[in-house]
C-alpha cells in the first residue's frame, strides 16, 4: 500500500536537491529565484549630522567636563584640573554626606552680582534635618565630631549650630581657609545641584 495522497505530494519536495543544501546555499538559491538584491544605504551628510548631534545631546545629558578655576577644593582638586560631573546618580538617590557636587550659585550670591550661570563645586557635609556646627575648626554633625582627612589644613573658624531645612544641604570647600561656601551664604537648595563629581584629570595627563 503506497503512501497517502498528501504524503505523495510532499515527498518529491523533501527529496529535491535544494532541500539538502547548506543554509547559505539555499539562501542564495532562494534569492536567485526571487530576483532579490540586498543593498546597503549609507546615510546622507544631513542624516550623519543629525546622528552626531543626537549622540552629543545624550552624552551632555549624562555627564560633562568642568574646569576647576580656584583652589577652594584643594588638595582634592587643584586649579586648572578638569573634573567630570555625572548627572545620573541623583535620579536614584538623594545627595549624601561626602558627595562632591557641582551646583548653580544660590540666590544669595546672585543678589551680590554673581552670574546665575556660574557653577561651583563643593563637598556635602550635612543633609536635610542634620545639626551642624564648627568648634575651633572641628566639624560636628549631629553631635559627632567628623574626621576629615581630605581638608587642606587645620581651619581656624567657628560656626554656631544650625539645623538644615528640608530640601537643603550644607556644603564647604576642602580648602576651608579659602572657600566661599555655606558658611557665608547658607544651606544650598538641592534643586541647584547639577551633577556629582566622578573623576578628574590634569591637562598634562592627556598630552
Amino acid at each position: 500500500m503506497g503512501p497517502p495522497r498528501l504524503l505523495r505530494g510532499l515527498i518529491p519536495r523533501l527529496l529535491s536537491v535544494d532541500a539538502w543544501l547548506p543554509c547559505s546555499s539555499r539562501l542564495q538559491l532562494l534569492l536567485s529565484h526571487c530576483h532579490c538584491r540586498l543593498t546597503l544605504r549609507w546615510p546622507s551628510c544631513a542624516d550623519a549630522f543629525k546622528l552626531l548631534l543626537a549622540l552629543l545631546l545624550v552624552s551632555a545629558a549624562l555627564a560633562e567636563v568642568r574646569y576647576i578655576a580656584s583652589s577652594s577644593m584643594a588638595p582634592t582638586l587643584r586649579p586648572a584640573d578638569r573634573a567630570v560631573a555625572e548627572k545620573i546618580t541623583y535620579f536614584f538617590r538623594r545627595p549624601s554626606i561626602g558627595d562632591i557636587v557641582f551646583f548653580k550659585v544660590p540666590t544669595a550670591l546672585q543678589n551680590y552680582g554673581v552670574n546665575k550661570d556660574v557653577v561651583f563645586i563643593k563637598r556635602i557635609l550635612a543633609t536635610p534635618g542634620d545639626f551642624i556646627e564648627v568648634r575651633q575648626g572641628q566639624l560636628i554633625v549631629n553631635g559627632v565630631a567628623r574626621k576629615e582627612h581630605y581638608t587642606a589644613s587645620h581651619a581656624s573658624y567657628t560656626m554656631e549650630a544650625m539645623r538644615l531645612p528640608e530640601g537643603h544641604v550644607f556644603v564647604m570647600g576642602d580648602n576651608r581657609n579659602n572657600s566661599c561656601d555655606s558658611r557665608a551664604w547658607g544651606p544650598l537648595p538641592i534643586s541647584n545641584i547639577i551633577g556629582r563629581y566622578m573623576m578628574s584629570f590634569t591637562r598634562s595627563s592627556i598630552q
